[in-house]
């Protein structure tokens, strides 16, 4: 007998439900070393015996050979000797529960182009099956139960395998090795396609044939995906497009489109290398790209009116292949199936009951959707990325501290809520949950929470939230967490620029240029303006925008006129901004009178978002949205050329003052005297980004500040990214952008782990 190395790694990441187990066995075997391989709590045990220069050779391959779905995050020696006797055969163990629980849940994985190519191909038995997935794709993170990850724990627990698909999942050089979802025709998942009723109309491919048909002939159908239901239609279709506006109480708000290729995605946006990037990977979110030139008679004008953009993503489940594989149906409206701003509807009876004013027709399956999640949307800001939802592909992937950090739940903010967790060196973070508001955002926050909780078996010994006093997230945590140590109330715009910092991996200070609509200040006002100077342990609040009342507290945002209304007073004193408001809005004589007597009663806010809603309504773009940020989105659009607004800074009370009024001055002296609307939009958007831009070039000089945090949901807004930027650079500045998170309030969670990591890490 011979002296062999056992060496035992521990892999740590996301490592099961990607392959992973197989891909060893079968490097162990082209290295011709025995040992095994299993799944446990905390990642995957891999025990090698062989050669140390072989050993070494599986290391390395290991990092550089893993799946592509893989993310390793660390790999540990657990133990190293030297034994006398044979290598022996390398096996494949089963999984092993232990009692903290580490492993990594992996995202929802669009189909790969192997089953693709499978469910095409007349002579394999998955022809044209709309449940294709194996070890390199398919669902993973919404139909998880329990960990570790294997079938058992999953909704494919009611689908035994045939003795096919057993002897795939059994194999070791299989793709479907362990592959949870595994099924075919034979033994998995059926799709059907339903009406209004119930009534079953046709069943699996008869199902996909008379989708489409209807789907050419104009109807609207409900169609159910990985984390929930979208509704799809015709967008070449101008009376499907109305039709579905109207039914799903929508009138404005832009749909997403699916595309069947590039090809189709290219006849309505412009497409760049990231973009297409994006598109194509496997996490295919939905990316908003400029309209093409031309692209305006091939579909309908309700698809995205009043904006420049279109929402674009790639078919990401084998039905969607299957109903877009015909070229005269190769784009579909695919937008989320929900009710004002509740989530998605993703049960069978669910969707019966909630969209039956909606959808004509139903395709739906018997694979259940055990946690609802939306699509994920990316914004293109030329070749950067900006998240304004993350959520399906994205979502459950960790950030990773190289730290063990103190088990902390962040409660997340009010609307585009979250919540984040943190657990040994993870901070999790939830998909997008929808406005909390809404009951069945408030449920849908609980069930996630659970889950999270339960599947890592993670035990909250603090808390972090809002210090809003009535923010529901905040009551939820307490509710659920009665056990926690400590809890910490944090400013709403200091968890943005804690986010942000923590984002882009920068632990020194930076200034803040915070901008979004809400958040509660220290001095009672609402803050959404602010020019903050520290890190994630402290702040100071070194500057805003100048303060205006908020004429009707939350429905000012409704109806943006109200604060503009209000700056004009600020702007103009009375008499003048009383025969403004005659001529801009003479069918409100008597609120607008109302309003003004009032205005001292309002609270006051800072806020960037309501500025840009106002100037929105000077221009005569929108005076009341129908949804979120839908004035500035639609001022954005309206943008063309080169002005460059003034807006002054000043010193008041030790704060550094961002003055709006020269700015409303040369906006109504442009109105007056003709100039192009375009234009002085683009000047309030250029004029804006000089002026923070020079903000930060002062406090720079005071404080030797480099680094400029960007955050709040006003940063979606492209132009104003871009031009900002662009100026902190040339001013020797450098700015940080959120990178795997959005800007808007999804990242205030992340923000309050990052705050209370301070505070509980000592």
């Amino acid at each position: 007998m011979s002296i062999v190395i056992r060496k035992v790694l521990l892999v740590k990441g996301i490592v099961q439900g990607v392959g992973f187990r197989p891909f060893c066995a079968k490097l162990a075997k082209e290295l011709k070393l025995g040992g095994s391989v299993q799944n446990n709590s905390s990642g995957v045990l891999i025990e090698l015996c062989g050669s140390n220069e072989n050993i070494d050779e599986f290391s390395k391959k290991l990092l550089d050979e893993a799946p592509p779905l893989a993310m390793i995050q660390t790999i540990e020696i657990i133990s190293e000797e030297k034994l006398l006797g044979p290598i022996g055969e390398f096996t494949i163990k089963a999984s092993e529960r232990q009692e903290m629980q580490l492993v990594l849940i992996p995202p929802d994985i669009a189909t790969c182009d192997d089953c693709l190519q499978e469910m095409r191909d007349p002579n394999d038995k998955r022809y044209r099956y709309p449940f294709i997935n194996c070890t390199n794709c398919g669902p993973r993170y919404t139909i998880i139960k329990e960990l570790p990850y294997d079938r058992t724990k999953t909704t494919m627990a009611c689908f035994p395998m045939c003795d096919d698909c057993s002897s795939e999942y059994n194999d070791v050089t299989d793709r479907r090795y362990h592959a949870q979802p595994n099924a075919c025709p034979e033994c998995g998942p059926t799709l059907w396609l339903c009406d209004a009723r119930g009534e079953r109309l046709a069943s699996n491919d008869e199902a996909i044939a008379l989708a489409k048909a209807h789907l050419k002939a104009g109807r609207i159908l409900a169609v159910k995906g990985i984390g929930g239901y979208h509704l799809a239609c015709d967008p070449r279709n101008d009376e499907a497009v109305r039709a579905l506006r109207a039914r799903k109480k929508r009138p404005d708000k832009p749909f997403a489109l699916m595309a069947k290729d590039f090809k189709a995605a290219e006849k309505v946006v412009l497409l760049n290398g990231m973009a297409r990037k994006l598109l194509a990977s496997p996490r295919r979110p939905i990316v908003v790209c400029p309209k093409a030139k031309g692209c305006g008679p091939l579909l309908s004008a309700y698809v995205a009116p009043n904006i420049d953009t279109y929402g674009v993503m790639l078919p990401y489940t084998p039905i969607q292949h299957l109903l877009l594989e015909d070229e005269d149906l190769d784009l579909l409206i695919m937008t989320s199936a929900n009710l004002s701003d509740e989530p998605l509807v993703a049960g069978n009876r669910e969707a019966l009951q909630k969209l039956a004013s909606i959808a004509d027709y139903y395709l739906m399956h018997d694979r259940d959707i055990y946690v609802k999640i939306d699509d994920s949307v990316i914004a293109m800001a030329g070749n950067t990325p900006i998240f304004t939802r993350r959520a399906r592909g994205y979502v459950p992937q960790p950030y990773i501290s190289k730290d063990v950090l103190p088990p902390i739940f962040g409660a997340g903010g009010e609307m585009k809520s979250t919540f984040s967790v943190s657990h040994d060196h993870y901070i999790f973070t939830s998909q997008y949950l929808g406005d909390l508001k809404e009951v069945a955002s408030i449920a849908l926050y609980e069930h996630v929470m659970d889950m999270f909780l339960s599947l890592y078996e993670i035990s909250p010994l603090f808390l972090v939230h809002d210090k809003h006093p009535m923010y529901l997230s905040t009551k939820i945590a307490k509710d659920k967490l009665p056990e926690v140590k400590d809890s910490l109330a944090v400013q709403h715009h200091h968890a943005h620029l804690a986010a942000c910092l923590w984002d882009n991996d920068f632990q020194g200070e930076a200034m803040g240029l915070i901008l979004d609509g809400t958040g509660f200040g220290d001095d009672g006002n609402i803050w959404g303006g602010e020019i903050l100077v520290g890190n994630a342990k402290s702040f100071i609040r070194w500057g805003h925008l100048l303060e205006a009342p908020l004429p009707g507290g939350d429905k000012a945002v409704l109806e943006p006129w109200r604060f503009a209304l209000s700056i004009l007073l600020k702007t103009f004193g009375l008499d003048k901004s009383m025969e403004l408001a005659d001529k801009f809005w003479p069918d409100r004589k008597r609120t607008s009178e109302a309003l003004i007597r009032n205005m001292n009663i309002y609270v006051k806010t800072s806020s960037a978002g309501r500025l840009f809603d106002a100037a929105a309504s000077l221009l005569g773009l929108r005076d009341a949205v129908t949804y979120d940020a839908q004035a500035a989105i639609e001022l954005e659009a309206l943008a063309k050329g080169r002005e460059c607004a003034p807006f002054r800074l000043e010193r008041e009370n030790g704060h550094l003052i961002l003055d709006w009024r020269p700015a409303i001055e040369w906006l109504i002296m442009g109105l007056m005297g003709g100039k192009r609307k375009e234009r002085l939009a683009a000047g309030f958007h250029d004029g804006f980004a000089a002026a923070l831009a020079q903000a930060c070039k002062d406090i720079s000089l005071e404080t030797r500040i480099r680094h400029v945090a960007l955050s709040g949901g006003v940063w979606q807004n492209k132009r104003l990214l871009n031009v900002t930027c662009a100026l902190l650079r040339r001013a020797g500045l450098e700015p940080l952008v959120h990178k795997n998170t959005s800007p808007n309030d999804e990242c205030i969670s992340l923000g309050q782990i990052a705050i209370g990591i301070e505070r509980w890490s000592k």
